[in-house]
């Protein structure tokens, strides 16, 4: 049987699809890729980040006067930008994830007001399980990892920055 006849599902909002269109897209393809790439690619954006604070942090009071402090403004504003990025990428993949491990299957035909909820096939739910599991399970273990290095290091940068 083809999933195309057995669910009512738009394809838009198929978990597979959904997947395979946050996996393509260009925002979100390089947290799926291997651990060095991705960590090259994340400090591309951290050093990104720096220099755009640097900026704005240098342009609104005598940075030169107060050199340590600046440095750290712009570390810690650098860190918390990279970090909310790195939400928005965890709450979109764990979302995927969600809809992938579920049995069932929420959408809506034409809007808001009559939303469905279909039932997965065994074939359908196996092979949704495997996605979610094998390929996407462990990038949003690494991406949490990473979310908690980034609050250990924010709050190191807080408080050190409430002691100068």
């Amino acid at each position: 049987m083809n999933q195309i006849n057995i669910c009512p599902v738009p394809q838009i909002q198929r978990p597979i699809n959904e997947y395979k269109a946050l996996k393509n897209s260009f925002n979100f393809t390089w947290t799926l890729s291997e651990s060095k790439y991705f960590f090259k690619d994340l400090s591309l954006i951290f050093l990104f980040l720096i220099g755009f604070s640097s900026i704005i942090v240098t342009n609104n009071h005598n940075w030169e006067i107060y050199l340590v402090k600046s440095i750290l403004e712009i570390f810690s504003s650098s860190l918390f930008l990279c970090f909310l990025i790195l939400c928005r990428f965890y709450l979109a993949w764990s979302y995927i994830y969600k809809r992938l491990m579920n049995a069932t299957v929420s959408y809506e035909e034409s809007g808001w007001y009559d939303g469905q909820t279909w039932v997965k096939t065994t074939e359908i739910l196996l092979q949704d399980k495997l996605i979610g599991t094998y390929e996407l399970l462990p990038k949003i273990n690494r991406l949490k990892i990473t979310l908690r290095i980034c609050i250990i290091l924010l709050s190191i940068s807080v408080f050190i920055f409430s002691k100068i």
